[in-house]
């Protein structure tokens, strides 16, 4: 690719970072990455869409069984999850005809400007749109030192 074709792309969205994620939505593949994003780090393993919203749907629903324990309700839920997980169904290699706008971590984690974990507990479901990274690096962050 050229500077000259480079340039005349969607200013607001980095496409290597574009195609990065359009490549695990269509594979099982995870990478872990860190995300800079208005002022704060996010680190975490890119996923693809389908085990993004399969897993965020198991932790919503097991968060919400306490408190509503309809069992109906929840299946409504499920459901509703499923077919938003369809939607990375059939992905294909080709970034021009199905290019990624989001990015989703499993395990994620923000960084202050003091390099503390929030939340400092454990890692989370998170979903970013890609126009909105300023930039990137391979590897995840923790406290004290870089993973691979």
């Amino acid at each position: 690719m050229s500077h000259t074709q480079e340039s005349t792309m969607d200013q607001n969205k980095d496409w290597f970072l574009e195609n990065l994620v359009s490549t695990v939505n269509n594979s099982d593949i995870e990478i872990g990455i860190t995300l800079q994003m208005d002022g704060f780090l996010v680190s975490g393993h890119i996923v693809n869409g389908r085990k993004y919203f399969d897993g965020f749907s198991a932790e919503f629903i097991s968060e919400t069984s306490v408190a509503f324990g309809n069992k109906e309700a929840l299946k409504n839920i499920e459901q509703a999850f499923n077919k938003y997980a369809s939607l990375y169904d059939g992905q294909t290699d080709d970034p021009e005809e199905h290019g990624a706008n989001f990015i989703h971590l499993e395990g994620a984690r923000f960084f202050n400007t003091a390099g503390a974990p929030i939340p400092n507990n454990r890692g989370m479901w998170w979903r970013g749109r890609i126009s909105e990274v300023g930039g990137f690096i391979l590897g995840t962050l923790n406290a004290e030192h870089i993973e691979d």
